[in-house]
Order: C-alpha cells, then sequence, then structure tokens
C-alpha cells in the first residue's frame, strides 16, 4: 500500500511500486528556474537496470517554460570496502571536472553503499548541494531514508565518520526489490526486524506472522517512521548494532551487514534474558521471529573472545565500562554498563542455545 512519511516538516519520503518512475517530474519540482543540473550517481550493476530509465524520465518529462537541464552519471563501487573517503574524493574531483556548480542536485540511486557515499559527497561539494535519494535496496530503504546524514568507513572502525546530509526527497520504489539477489534482501529483512524489535506493536507482529512480502511497503513506512522519531542520542543505541558491525568488520564485510545484524540481535536476546534483562518469553518470542523468516540468530564462524576484541578495537577503557545495548521488551531496549573484561562472558552467553 502506497505510503508518504514526512520527515521533520523538511521531506518527504514516497514509497510506493514504480515511484522509480517518477524520478524526473519529482526532481524537477525542486529545481530552479533556468538552468539545473542533475547528478546522478549509481554503481555498474544499478545503472544496466535503471539510469537510462532515469535519464529517459528527465528528458520526456513536463518541465517549465524555458527549463534547461543537464543531466550528468557517475558510477562507482558498490562494495562496503568502498564506502570511504578515496571513494568521495573521487567523485568530489569528478564533480569538479563536470564543471558542476553549487546548484546542482545529486541523485543517489542504488544501495546503501551508494547512497552514502552519494550523500556525503553532496554534503561537501561546494558547501552542500540539494540530494535526492533513490535507494534500490530494502536495507537502504530502511537505513538512510530518515536519519539526515551519510556515514563513511574508516580502517580503525565501520561508520566513523559522518557528515549532515539532509535530502530533499526519498523515493522508495518496491519494485526494485524484485530484482535483488536473495542474500542481499534477506538482508534488508534482517535490518527491518531488528527496528521492528525495537518499535514493537503491530510492526513486529507482522513478522511473527510471516507475512513479511505482502506488506513490504507497510513494514518499510514503519520503520522509517519509528526511525525518523528517534533523537541523535537514540539513535547512537541500536540494538545489535555493535555487535553486527564487529562480526561484518572481522568478516572482511564478507558477511552482509543485516545478515551480521541478525546474529548480533540474537546474541543480544539470548543475553539479555540469561543476565535478567528481559524475561525468557521476550528473547523466545525476537529468536523465534528471526529463525521463522530463515535469519540467523547466533554466529558459528568467530568466538566470543574475537567479537568482543572487535568491539573494543580502538576504544580506550576508561574504566566506565561498555554500553551494552539490551532487550528489556519487545518495543523497548536499555542500556547497561558492562566492564570490557566482562563483555567476552556477557556475548558468549547468548551465543549459546
Amino acid at each position: 500500500m502506497p505510503a508518504n512519511v514526512q520527515v521533520n516538516d523538511s521531506y518527504s519520503i514516497r514509497i510506493r511500486r514504480g515511484v522509480i518512475e517518477r524520478l524526473g517530474v519529482e526532481t524537477v519540482r525542486l529545481c530552479d528556474e533556468g538552468y539545473t543540473e542533475i547528478l546522478i550517481i549509481t554503481d555498474e550493476k544499478v545503472s544496466g537496470l535503471y539510469l537510462q530509465k532515469a535519464i529517459m524520465n528527465f528528458q520526456e518529462c513536463p518541465k517549465p517554460e524555458g527549463m534547461r537541464l543537464r543531466v550528468c552519471e557517475l558510477l562507482i563501487d558498490s562494495h562496503e570496502d568502498a564506502k570511504n573517503f578515496q571513494t568521495v574524493a573521487g567523485l568530489l574531483d569528478d564533480m569538479a571536472g563536470l564543471g558542476l556548480s553549487g546548484k546542482c542536485i545529486v541523485i543517489a540511486l542504488g544501495g546503501g553503499v551508494v547512497c552514502a557515499a552519494a550523500g556525503f559527497a553532496a554534503g561537501c561539494y561546494m558547501g552542500g548541494v540539494r540530494l535526492v535519494l533513490a535507494p534500490t535496496t530494502l536495507a537502504a530503504m530502511i537505513e538512510v531514508s530518515a536519519w539526515g546524514s551519510a556515514f563513511l568507513n574508516l580502517s580503525s572502525g565501520k561508520n566513523l565518520a559522518g557528515v549532515a546530509c539532509v535530502p530533499s526527497l526519498v523515493l522508495c520504489d518496491t519494485e526494485c526489490l524484485k530484482t535483488l539477489p536473495r542474500g542481499e534482501y534477506m538482508s534488508g529483512v534482517a535490518e527491518a526486524l531488528k527496528t521492528a524489535v525495537m518499535a514493537g506493536g503491530e510492526l513486529f507482529r507482522m513478522f511473527e506472522r510471516g507475512n513479511v512480502g505482502d506488506n513490504i511497503e507497510r513494514i518499510i513506512e514503519g520503520c522509517v517512521k519509528y526511525r525518523a522519531g528517534l533523537d541523535a542520542e537514540s539513535r547512537k543505541k541500536c540494538l545489535g548494532y555493535a555487535l553486527g558491525n564487529a562480526i561484518e568488520s572481522l568478516s572482511d564485510y564478507g558477511i552482509q551487514h543485516g545478515i551480521a545484524l541478525s546474529q548480533g540481535v540474537g546474541i543480544t536476546a539470548r543475553a539479555s534474558a540469561k543476565a535478567g534483562w528481559c524475561n525468557n518469553e521476550t528473547a523466545g518470542r525476537i529468536l523465534a521471529a528471526f529463525e521463522g523468516n530463515e535469519l540467523p540468530t547466533t554466529c558459528r564462524k568467530y568466538s566470543a573472545g574475537e567479537i568482543s576484541r572487535a568491539m573494543l578495537q580502538g576504544r580506550k577503557d576508561s574504566g566506565m565500562g561498555f554500553e551494552f545495548v539490551a532487550v528489556s521488551e519487545i518495543g523497548r531496549c536499555c542500556s547497561v554498563n558492562v566492564r570490557a573484561d566482562e563483555l567476552e562472558g556477557v556475548i558468549e552467553s547468548g551465543m549459546e542455545g
């Protein structure tokens, strides 16, 4: 079912099948009169599916009299290890080489890496230019739509460099999900289910019933509404995030982000029940929802010691302990102070059945 989500009275997220067909019309509404530059940033795979269609959108859509559009495109690598300053520096150099002005509009057409790199570049170029997000993966539709910032990875960790880049518009076309490989789609389902555990209510119950595909637009709407309502401090306390990032980093990004998060949430649910932070019924419902949707709830590849060391990497222990995000109940999480030397034991308790 189509949906519009308004984020802080500043921009709209449009969720519906086929909305990418309106990319030109919707973007032209943001353009200044006269000459306007459009830059579409995408990757090789997505360009083969949607780039020419997007360019035709701009050629064929109605325009105000006298408006002239210049549409350019740039392709980047979409692997997670390309979400770095080198990629963004290349984009900025290419944007300058194209002679783009500070009035250009950047369109990110692709998954999470494309949206992050394009968003970061838009936030930096000439002090910041307008941004339109057209995420083509489920994970990107949920992750990047509602937070108004873009993050890059550093050698010392994932998503440690960020810049504000509030989009002017977000278009989530659920038709794009049909072209995703199953692993990438399931990674997005895991991201959505993690959000549903935090939000609770009907959003979580849809996953319990197992009818995700039939409700995908409602699920995306519920996820972005929940995320849009979080304050900056709450965003830092994201369930399974530190655990999932550690597992993903240990795999050298061979394990997809959502799958690593799924493992992290499963470990957290078990650990929370064993520590008394939540009851067994709550943990059981979370584990059943993940497993019922064919998602993993533990990590067999790495030990608790390896995961805890990855979580603590580059962190100076000031004696204040590690802020571990635990489950209290479905729809509510809590931060628990865990000493660095206790972290491995907490993780190990969550890896055991």
